[in-house]
């Protein structure tokens, strides 16, 4: 009788610091003055709390499901590694952000996100400048965390990793070092399919045969980071081989195989990467890396004909393919801590 109570004892308390551990995710936003952009930079924190009530609603909800987060919680206590993270093309929606950047906090990360311009707000005349500025507002979002109360005695800065999707992908292999080469760069849209942006540059006539050598390579880069995981990131064929080779992170490259864009496929180049492993999630295709769609944004997505935005293949699910993503993240991210 007395080892059956020890046992329900023991099965009690277990379940007790189970519960104890499951973190919420939490959210501050700061607002920070880019001398690149010459304007204010949004920085979204995202981190773990033990506070279970929510009071933020990160997005609108409306075509695609928004995440909820409490906004200014204290952070729970603990120290935790870092993780930039970029997440969409040129003119993709912040709000894709959410899903990732909520299941890195929940599991133990601060997460720096910036917002950048939304898509009115970036011209054809400036996609080039937007590669840069995107890992400049990554550094920027970095160097002030110490600027942060709740965050400063919290955030491990030994352990500082990236996590990028698409043109955030290509952000992340440019803040460990690597360089776009200008001529490969201006050569994007004779045809090969390199460049995602290309039938938006020509239908702007926009011309980047005449991009300057400086607007492709004025990035910045952070050293001593631990690893890197791009999930299908942008202009793979039109990196620097040698500087590839240079890169110092350990970098895993998620390739959403099911489907997607030629211009979004790795290109054999990465393989420069000294540390370098490629990852194949078959189920998941690019647009699985977006939020989840609501009813109401399937609806409105399939009378413009974009009906694909809201479709996985098979009997797979977004929520499933999102966690098959989040998985090889987590594993990726662990390896290179231990």
């Amino acid at each position: 009788m007395k080892k059956v109570i020890l046992l329900i004892a023991l099965a009690v308390l277990s379940s007790g610091v189970r519960a104890s551990e499951e973190k919420q995710a939490a959210l501050t936003i700061k607002s920070i003055a880019s001398d690149d952009r010459n304007m204010p930079v949004e920085v979204y924190y995202w981190y773990p709390t033990d506070a279970k009530a929510t009071n933020y609603v990160f997005g609108n909800g409306k075509v695609f499901a928004a995440n909820e987060a409490n906004l200014n919680a204290p952070i729970s206590l603990g120290k935790y590694p870092v993780v930039l993270l970029s997440h969409g093309g040129t003119r993709s929606s912040f709000f894709h952000t959410g899903w990732i950047a909520s299941a890195l906090a929940e599991s133990g990360y601060i997460v720096i996100a910036p917002k950048p311009p939304s898509a009115v707000e970036i011209t054809p005349d400036f996609a080039v400048d937007e590669i840069a500025h995107r890992v400049s507002d990554l550094a920027l979002g970095f160097s002030h965390l110490d600027s942060i109360d709740m965050l400063r005695l919290s955030a491990d800065k030994d352990k500082v990793s990236g996590v990028g999707f698409f043109l955030g992908g290509t952000s992340m292999l440019l803040l460990s070092g690597a360089k776009l080469s200008p001529s490969k760069y201006r050569a994007s849209c004779d045809g090969d399919n390199t460049n995602v942006d290309c039938g938006w540059l020509a239908r702007n006539k926009v011309d980047i045969t005449q991009t300057s050598d400086h607007k492709v390579n004025q990035s910045k880069s952070i050293n001593g980071m631990k690893s890197v995981v791009v999930i299908n990131p942008e202009l793979t064929s039109v990196f620097d081989e040698n500087t590839l080779k240079m890169i110092t992170p350990a970098v895993t490259v998620i390739d959403l195989t099911a489907r997607h864009h030629l211009a979004l496929k790795p290109a054999k180049l990465i393989s420069a990467i000294p540390r370098l492993k490629l990852i194949k999630i078959n189920t998941a295709t690019e647009f699985s890396a977006f939020a989840v769609c609501t009813d109401q944004g399937t609806k409105i997505l399939a009378a413009e004909g974009e009906e694909v935005i809201c479709q996985e293949i098979g009997h797979q699910s977004r929520p499933q393919n999102h966690q098959r993503i989040v998985t090889q993240v987590l594993a990726a991210l662990t390896d290179s801590l231990e």
